[in-house]
C-alpha cells in the first residue's frame, strides 16, 4: 500500500473520530433537562389513567347492589323471579361505554390537531362529566345507559389524547415511563373503584350506587382544572407553522431561555 493510501486512511480514520466527537457532544448538550414542571405535568396526565380504570371498574359492583337491582328492575329479594338484572339489561349497560368510547376516540385524533391536544382533553373531561350526572341522576336503565355512552364518549377523547400530550410535552428520556405511569394509574383506578364499591355496598338507599358513578366527575375535574394551567404541547404549534409559541413553550417547560440549545434542537 503507497504512502499517500496510508495517509488518506488515516485522515479518513480521524475525521470520523472527530464526527463521533461532536456528534456525542451536540447529542448530549441538546438533551432537555428534567425539571420540576415535567412531573407536574405527567402527575395530572396520570389521572386520565385513574378516571379511564375507575369508570371501566365500578359499574360491575353497583350492578350487584342490593339497592341499586330493586331500584333499576323493581324485584325484591326472596320474590319469584331471580334478585338479580336481566341478562339484557347488564349486557347493554357494561357495554354501552364502549361504544361511546369508540366514536370518543374516532373523533378526538382530528380534533387534536385542528384545536389542539389540550382542549381536545378539556372538552372530552366536559363531555364525560355530563355523561357522569346523567348517570348519577338515573333511576332507570334508559337514563343510566344514555349517560354511559356520553360518559364512553368522554372517555374514548382523554384516552387517545393524553398519552399524546404527554408524550409531546415531556423530554424522550422520560416517555416511556411516563406511559407506563398511565398505564399503572388505570389499575389504581380499577383498585379505587372496587374499594368505593365495596365501601357502598351495604347502604340502603340511593347512595349506594350514586356516590360510586359521582365520584367519576373527581378524576376527571382534577385533570381538567390541571390542563388549564398548563400549556398547549410545542409540537402542535410547530405544526401550526407558530415557531414562536412552540419555542415559548420549551423555555417554560424546560426553564431555559428561548434561544438555548436544549430549545433549538
Amino acid at each position: 500500500m503507497s504512502i499517500e493510501s496510508t495517509n488518506s486512511l488515516q485522515d479518513l480514520d480521524s475525521a470520523e473520530k472527530v464526527n463521533s466527537q461532536l456528534q456525542s457532544k451536540y447529542t448530549e448538550r441538546a438533551d432537555a433537562p428534567l425539571t420540576w414542571k415535567t412531573w407536574i405535568i405527567c402527575g395530572f396526565g396520570s389521572f386520565g389513567g385513574i378516571f379511564f380504570g375507575y369508570d371501566s371498574g365500578y359499574i360491575s359492583g353497583v350492578m350487584g347492589m342490593d339497592y341499586f337491582i330493586t331500584e333499576f328492575t323493581g324485584k325484591v329479594e326472596g320474590g319469584p323471579e331471580p334478585f338479580v338484572l336481566d341478562a339484557w339489561q347488564k349486557s347493554l349497560i357494561t357495554s354501552i361505554l364502549s361504544a361511546g368510547t369508540f366514536f370518543g376516540a374516532l373523533f378526538a385524533g382530528d380534533t387534536a390537531d385542528w384545536y389542539g391536544r389540550r382542549l381536545t382533553i378539556i372538552c372530552s373531561c366536559i363531555i364525560f362529566i355530563i355523561g357522569v350526572i346523567l348517570q348519577t341522576a338515573s333511576s332507570t336503565v334508559a337514563l343510566l345507559a344514555v349517560g354511559r355512552v356520553i360518559a364512553g364518549f368522554g372517555v374514548g377523547g382523554v384516552s387517545s389524547t393524553i398519552i399524546l400530550y404527554m408524550s409531546e410535552i415531556t423530554p424522550k428520556k422520560v416517555r416511556g415511563a411516563t406511559v407506563s405511569g398511565y398505564q399503572f394509574c388505570v389499575t389504581l383506578g380499577l383498585l379505587i373503584a372496587s374499594c368505593v364499591d365495596y365501601g357502598t355496598k351495604n347502604r340502603t338507599d340511593s347512595g349506594s350506587y350514586r356516590i360510586p358513578i359521582a365520584l367519576q366527575m373527581l378524576w376527571a375535574i382534577i385533570l381538567m382544572v390541571g390542563l388549564f394551567l398548563l400549556p398547549e404541547t410545542p409540537r402542535f404549534f410547530v405544526k401550526k407553522g407558530d415557531i414562536a409559541k412552540a419555542a415559548k413553550v420549551l423555555s417554560f417547560l424546560r426553564q431555559q431561555p428561548e434561544e438555548s440549545d436544549y430549545n433549538r434542537h
